[in-house]
């Protein structure tokens, strides 16, 4: 394609406009980075882009929007492959494969492996099953995916069809699929990649139900990678997204494994069929994947809706449209980011953003320390991290989804085009709003626990101390609404714009009432089925008020005379007002 020649230049140049925007920062960006990315992640984004760019023969993806679904899963094996080597060579950590992963947003097949099917082995098999199937995993010589939803129920995990049942003739346990709809679906990296799948099944011993359960079962030969005697598998074909990722499904027809498969780091079955756990464990522990994996997802969509607001909201910069209309006058046509609604749309996002990076950290901080409580024993911590991290998994991959769908809109006619990169992004990220819980379901278990301590607050009983707790028992007293409403719901916008711990407060006794009216109308015999939209309104009311507290808490690590604070500031109160 020849260009004519003598085309007379853009002016101002979008290089130009860009600069001139980025001058008029009152901050300095470096500092702003360190601020949102701690050191530890810019260190590793610096040596992993450095790695890719080193060779863009293997990770080049500027064709990507023109390759078929095979294409692209075949290029995505070539990468995975690629990291792999490089993580064997020593020049990349297996973390920073995944920052790799972030960055390429290609989504290959062992993304998964690393996500879900290792850490389900680093937390919950005992030290003889790690060095059974851990090093192996580790070492990429079995590649693994963990199969839990089935075609039949996917929400509902007490609902799952598929047994793991003790045969103590033989010392093994028998994983067996007992009708179509146990078939297990949408599992990522089992189409065509898993060697092995990290089963959840009903543990079935003695004829006793002791519910899900994970267990490893080989499905494919680690020499000609065919699929097993007694196993169906296969791909589930092309998606709205994700499609360099091969989802699949798998149907288990009587097929037996070791004693040992069934990981039992809580729960033990011993030969002969004797069941025992630790003392106070909580069944609920079998679900850390979930919580483990919810709380990754809180942290890559501050990094998805950062990808999303930067193109968004650098096109609004140099996007020119219109002389005279806009409050700032200008020389010619003025830049779209300066028209009211743009930035209607645009600049609450930003603030949200920056809430989510605080948010990212501060709940994996909490999230590290609840599992140090868990390995020392102490289960106490589980149901508030759990209610915590399917808020929050909510709350932000609305968030972002949402997000990047108004940020193809802010782009216009350009935001229609693949190479906008804000399209196919949409498909891939699209599906975290479903995975890992429907963000509808994960409403109820939300308020679910929220409605739990409000109940044993009103008992009398006493409650643990935590970050909901807290605010519950500052506005609750006795479980119950004070007659008389506080002084803070009271204050004009104005001043609460300009007091932070008034905004916490109030954001913290919405959420307080709403959970109180709702427990209310329950007790007065109000459906569970009639509660849910209340339910869902209650989670956001809570997640609203962690997310906030997150970013305030995150705030005050500044220094007093941190040129960031004035802007962070505005940015932490469009939050609370939007």
């Amino acid at each position: 394609m020849q260009i004519p020649k003598g085309l007379q230049a853009m002016t101002p140049s979008t290089a130009d406009t860009l600069q001139a925007e980025r001058s008029k920062a009152a901050f300095s960006v470096a500092e702003m980075n360190a601020f949102i990315v701690d050191e530890q992640m810019r260190a590793q984004l610096t040596k992993v882009e450095r790695q890719l760019l080193s060779e863009p023969e293997t990770f080049d993806v500027r064709q990507v929007y023109f390759m078929s679904r095979t294409e692209k899963m075949d290029h995505a094996l070539k990468i995975g492959r690629r990291l792999i080597e490089l993580m064997k060579e020593g020049k990349l950590t297996g973390e920073e494969i995944s920052i790799a992963d972030m960055i390429l947003d290609i989504n290959g097949p062992f993304g998964l492996h690393r996500a879900m099917f290792i850490p389900t082995l680093q937390n919950q098999a005992t030290e003889e099953q790690k060095a059974m199937f851990l090093s192996k995993a580790e070492n990429y010589e079995i590649l693994g995916c963990y199969a839990q939803t089935e075609i039949g129920h996917g929400s509902n995990i007490q609902g799952l069809e598929t047994t793991c049942t003790y045969l103590p003739e033989t010392d093994e346990f028998e994983v067996h699929s007992p009708s179509i709809s146990a078939c297990k679906w949408w599992i990522g990296s089992l189409g065509v990649t898993a060697t092995h799948a990290m089963v959840m099944a009903q543990l079935v011993v003695n004829g006793k139900n002791y519910g899900p359960n994970p267990v490893v079962v080989p499905i494919r030969s680690v020499e000609d990678h065919q699929p097993l005697p007694g196993v169906t598998v296969g791909d589930l074909g092309p998606k709205f997204g994700f499609n360099a990722m091969d989802n699949g499904f798998l149907l288990l027809d009587h097929v037996r494994v070791p004693r040992l498969n069934l990981l039992q780091r809580y729960i033990t079955v011993a030969q002969g069929g004797r069941v025992s756990r630790p003392k106070n464990v909580d069944p609920k522990v079998a679900y850390g994947t979930m919580v483990y994996v919810r709380t990754q997802i809180v942290r890559n969509m501050s990094q998805v809706l950062a990808k999303a607001t930067t193109t968004a909201i650098r096109y609004a910069a140099v996007r020119r449209q219109f002389s005279g209309k806009a409050d700032k006058r200008v020389d010619g046509e003025s830049p779209v980011l300066d028209y009211g609604m743009v930035q209607h749309r645009l600049i609450p996002l930003l603030a949200q953003n920056y809430a989510m990076f605080a948010t990212s950290q501060a709940f994996a901080a909490h999230y590290a320390e609840s599992m140090a409580e868990l390995n020392r024993g102490n289960f106490g911590p589980l149901k508030e991290l759990h209610a915590t991290a399917c808020g929050l998994k909510r709350w932000t991959s609305d968030v972002a989804i949402h997000g990047i769908d108004t940020c193809r809109h802010a782009c216009g006619g350009h935001g229609f085009s693949q190479f906008s990169g804000l399209n196919e992004f949409f498909g891939n990220q699209y599906p975290n709003i479903i995975w890992e819980g429907d963000n509808y379901v994960l409403s109820q278990q939300t308020a679910r626990f929220v409605l739990t301590q409000v109940n044993a607050l009103r008992a009398g009983k006493q409650v643990a101390d935590n970050q909901t707790t807290q605010y519950l028992r500052a506005h609750l007293p006795g479980g119950h609404l004070p007659k008389t409403a506080p002084a803070f719901t009271q204050m004009p916008v104005a001043d609460l714009a300009s007091s932070p711990e008034a905004q916490l407060q109030l954001l913290g006794f919405r959420a307080a009432s709403m959970a109180a009216e709702l427990a209310d109308s329950m007790a007065a015999g109000q459906s569970h089925n009639r509660s849910l939209v209340a339910m869902q309104r209650l989670c956001d009311a809570h997640s609203d008020y962690i997310v906030a507290s997150y970013f305030r808490r995150h705030l005050r690590t500044l220094a007093p005379a941190s040129p960031l604070a004035p802007t962070l500031n505005k940015l932490a109160t469009l939050l609370f007002l939007y």
